[in-house]
């Protein structure tokens, strides 16, 4: 097995060249929303939910160019998300993924555009995805859908706005996370498993983890908004202090939030058990999320 590093680089490779074909060209009319499309999709990015969607349907013994349309799909979801959230009326933010962020770049008006597409181009891409006996583009659909809408990833959004300027408990902050952060990440698994005719039992598996490891992960992303420097993280450090939003040092404190990390990262490395081997990939990534410096 490929060491996990060069194994990322080379599922990214796989996810952009794929992004590429699927979103329409800059030349292609109007062009502004097209070169907006793109300029925000390959800002670079780690791909963690696309490569999360890959290795699941690997550890439930199905192919990975199967998986590639709901894999792109996350992604783009993903990234409609960040637009959106960069926004004045949001999180009003200037960098991300290193560079300026869409607004600054195309302004404002275009920015929501921009946001509006890529959400709609998701469920375009991943109504392609090929049926198993189990799963059909309706349940692909679904599934995804469910995540974005209003009891989830906007959910989620529309929570963490509210909590602005508050002081939040450890429940209210989980709340927030379970449906911005988690949501998605959870998605990506079990669109990835879906794809290779996954059992339910192994479905509820899939969902455990990237519940656990979505949570995990969010509780890293606040530790290091406070340990590390904007150029590290490719986006405003000390943000979420600036503008007095909960996090869980600022709720817990920070030795409390890594143990907090690692207690999530055991209990989603627990729910992989019925995949025994198979599940090295995840394993991997769960260990390599946790210890991330950005």
């Amino acid at each position: 097995m490929r060491d996990l590093k060069s194994w990322l680089k080379a599922q990214q490779k796989l996810v952009d060249a794929e992004l590429r074909r699927q979103l329409p060209r800059e030349n292609v009319r109007p062009v502004t929303i097209h070169k907006a499309m793109r300029y925000s999709i390959f800002a670079g990015g780690k791909r963690l939910r696309p490569i999360l969607c890959l290795a699941a349907a690997e550890a439930c013994g199905g192919l990975v160019e199967n998986a590639l349309a709901p894999a792109c799909a996350v992604e783009i979801m993903h990234t409609y998300s960040l637009v959106h959230d960069d926004l004045p009326c949001m999180d009003d933010d200037d960098l991300r993924r290193g560079r300026p962020t869409s607004h600054k770049v195309y302004g404002e008006g275009v920015a929501v555009l921009c946001g509006d597409a890529l959400l709609t181009e998701a469920f375009t891409i991943i109504a392609q995805t090929p049926a198993t006996k189990r799963y059909t583009a309706r349940e692909y659909v679904s599934e995804l859908a469910n995540t974005g809408g209003s009891r989830k990833l906007i959910g989620g959004q529309i929570l963490d706005l509210e909590g602005e300027g508050k002081s939040l408990t450890k429940k209210q902050l989980i709340q927030i996370h379970e449906a911005k952060t988690a949501a998605l990440l959870t998605s990506s698994l079990k669109l990835g498993g879906m794809t290779a005719n996954v059992t339910p039992k192994k479905l509820e598996a899939l969902e455990t983890f990237g519940y656990n490891l979505g949570l995990a992960f969010q509780v890293i992303d606040d530790i290091l908004d406070v340990t590390q420097t904007t150029e590290q993280l490719g986006k405003t450090a000390g943000k979420d202090e600036a503008v007095e939003k909960s996090t869980y040092p600022s709720v817990i404190g920070l030795e409390a939030s890594k143990a907090e990390a690692a207690r999530l990262t055991k209990k989603a490395l627990g729910a992989l058990k019925p995949f025994g081997k198979n599940a090295a990939r995840l394993e991997e990534i769960a260990h390599h999320m946790l210890d991330r410096e950005y």
